[in-house]
């Protein structure tokens, strides 16, 4: 009896032994970079998770933020060249890509994360900059929505009229599309925004959705928010090294673009939540949005930097003819 009890209790120490054994070591310990800061990042760590979990944890991916190994413009020649195995970025700011601004969201060219999905999977944007990446040397995973661009002013925005009579911060291709239906555009840096809209130096600004206007406290001194996008989303993308990719068995590869496929929607499902609950707190009596006929004339004028885009090269030609085609079956154009 006392032997049998004996074996029993080696069996069951066994047994704790190796259920307590550490897992294996990962196979792939790899370096990703976002462009995103360390309270932001949350999307590229989501993707370091989701691989890590679909792979068994045979994948570590450590996760740097925006400018802790190279700068956010230098990710896509990090990424070819090795010096990091995955890249978070934004084509737009990488100067190497002729579609870059195309890929990022050109303005009015999609209102929803739903229309930029058809548009990338449906009507061809995927594979149009999977291509061009493919020429530079890296690997598309695919892209990931951020967040919608609203306009946030210290006066109601109800029409085109009344924010001619504003003084808005807006960047970039949204700056040009204000400025060419009148719009008096001012370009400030964001850690300037506060103070210029404190003082009167502007009346409104497009740089976000409502959680970004909350957590950047903007809110604070502009209580109005217009929630036509000018943008919806703008648009971030996943790349990795070529190398690396095509040294990786089929079914990590797999596992790596399932994970891209979930972040595509993660950040944004998370981001709109989030700005749900901030107009519901901040904004609840305070929303409005641009007439129909005002859409179509922001549109109009957005249509005019679409076809400066498309004189960059035949892909840019190539995606803003399907930009343009979609506009017209949504009876935008």
């Amino acid at each position: 009896m006392l032997k049998r009890f004996a074996t029993a209790a080696v069996f069951i120490l066994a047994a704790c032994v190796l259920g307590a054994a550490p897992a294996p070591a990962a196979q792939y310990k790899l370096k990703m970079q976002t462009y995103y800061s360390p309270t932001t990042a949350m999307g590229a760590k989501y993707f370091a998770e989701q691989v890590n979990k679909l792979t068994g944890g045979r994948v570590e991916i450590q996760v740097f933020t925006g400018g802790e190994l190279v700068g956010s413009a230098n990710i896509l020649k990090a990424v070819r060249n090795g010096m990091i195995d995955i890249g978070h970025g934004m084509g737009h700011h990488f100067t190497e890509r002729k579609t870059g601004l195309l890929e990022s969201g050109l303005p009015m060219s999609w209102m929803s994360a739903v229309e930029a999905d058809v548009l990338y999977e449906r009507r061809g944007l995927k594979k149009l900059f999977g291509d061009d990446y493919a020429k530079l040397g890296v690997v598309y995973l695919g892209p990931t929505w951020a967040a919608p661009y609203h306009t946030l002013s210290k006066q109601p925005i109800r029409s085109l009229d009344e924010m001619r009579k504003m003084k808005i911060r807006a960047v970039g291709a949204t700056a040009k599309m204000l400025s060419a239906v009148g719009v008096n555009v001012v370009n400030l840096p964001p850690e300037d925004i506060y103070m210029a809209l404190t003082t009167g130096q502007i009346d409104g600004v497009v740089y976000g959705s409502a959680a970004e206007y909350k957590e950047t406290k903007f809110y604070e001194v502009a209580g109005w928010l217009n929630v036509t996008p000018l943008i919806d989303p703008i648009t971030d993308t996943l790349i990795i090294n070529k190398k690396l990719w095509e040294s990786l068995p089929e079914d990590i590869r797999a596992a790596f673009q399932a994970a891209a496929d979930q972040t595509r929607w993660s950040y944004y499902i998370w981001s709109e939540g989030e700005s749900l609950k901030v107009m519901k707190e901040l904004f609840k009596d305070k929303m409005t949005t641009f007439p129909e006929a005002d859409q179509k004339i922001l549109v109009k004028a957005a249509e005019q930097i679409w076809e400066e885009e498309a004189l960059k090269s035949p892909d840019a030609r190539q995606g803003v003819d399907i930009l343009k085609e979609f506009a017209k079956s949504k009876g935008r154009l």
